[in-house]
């Protein structure tokens, strides 16, 4: 049944609060515990031999980075006075789950530094999603830079490459809360994270918003869908394990032009943290973005299998 994915134990998934640990529900083991969130020794030393791998595209500068293990890539690649942060931040963002990775790589790709531009497009490669194409040939026509110019090419082929291989076309209908709980934010939140999830998927493109889809369908010859969803869980809980949020998501699946109902996906999720540490609204505020996050992941991990049993090509039922 699509519509209740099942997880192993190991079976993580990475998210920005660091207060928090995700609790996956599984059919096979009940509740099982992610390992506290937190960032490796590892994954800094990847940072800078990354850095240094795009020094050798731009022409061998050496680059030194002082790491801050509080600093935020998306603050620094906005903001960082010294362009080696603002390069670091932008390898860090090509592993990003968050929404926001790509309109931050994008506007990335004006930076006054050219360091800065190509890590910016190449990071945009690195993430997969063809909806950056647009931005890349914007920057493709203001580049003077021979390099960079040829940098911005290759992300954009590695992208077109990746869209010529979609199955479905997907366009993202209505999203809602209907947790109960009053958010005026919930929606968009889950409109941002579905997009930027679905989005990872080589197999499924999601059309610009305003899009036909069923026309766009029409015209490349594939099935195309419309996907709505809804928050429908968000409650606090508390226990001896701490304090933390229980979130549930759902997914209908229609087919266009049709409207018709053609199954749906839900998933479920907490996000628990110790009490001591989770005392202030903003702590708090972060665990039901976690909770919300790991639901949308559990709902969707099986989503090119919901579509191909909606569209007809596989045996498996799309529905509940």
């Amino acid at each position: 049944m699509i519509s209740r994915p099942s997880w192993t134990k190991d079976k993580s998934v990475w998210a920005p609060g660091r207060v928090a640990r995700l609790v996956w529900f599984t059919e096979e083991n009940g509740w099982a515990k992610a390992d506290d969130l937190r960032r490796d020794v590892m994954v800094r030393r990847l940072f800078i031999a990354m850095i240094l791998a795009t020094s050798m595209i731009l022409g061998g500068t050496s680059l030194s980075v002082a790491e801050d293990g509080d600093t935020s890539a998306f603050r620094d690649i906005a903001v960082g006075r010294d362009y080696r942060l603002r390069v670091a931040a932008a390898l860090a963002l090509s592993r990003s789950k968050s929404p926001g990775a790509r309109p931050a790589l994008e506007k990335a790709l004006k930076d006054a530094h050219p360091a800065v531009r190509a890590s910016a497009a190449a990071a945009l490669g690195a993430l997969g999603n063809p909806a950056a194409v647009p931005a890349l040939k914007a920057a493709l026509d203001t580049e003077a830079a021979p390099p960079l110019k040829r940098q911005i090419q290759a992300a954009i082929e590695k992208l077109s490459k990746s869209s010529a291989r979609a199955r479905f076309l997907v366009s993202l209908g209505k999203f809602e809360n209907r947790s109960g709980v009053k958010d005026a934010m919930l929606g968009s939140m889950l409109r941002q994270h579905t997009r930027s999830r679905v989005s990872q998927f080589v197999d499924i493109e999601i059309v610009a918003d305003g899009t036909d889809v069923a026309a766009e369908g029409k015209t490349r010859k594939l099935p195309a869908f419309t996907l709505d969803g809804s928050v429908t869980q968000l409650s606090k809980r508390q226990g001896a394990d701490g304090v933390g949020y229980a979130a549930k998501v759902e997914y209908v699946i229609r087919e266009m032009p049709s409207q018709t109902l053609k199954g749906s996906m839900t998933g479920s999720a907490q996000a628990v943290a110790e009490a001591r540490r989770a005392k202030g609204r903003r702590e708090l505020a972060q665990l039901q973005s976690d909770a919300v996050a790991g639901a949308i992941e559990s709902a969707l991990q099986r989503a090119p299998l919901a579509l191909e049993a909606a569209s007809g090509t596989s045996g498996l039922p799309a529905g509940r």
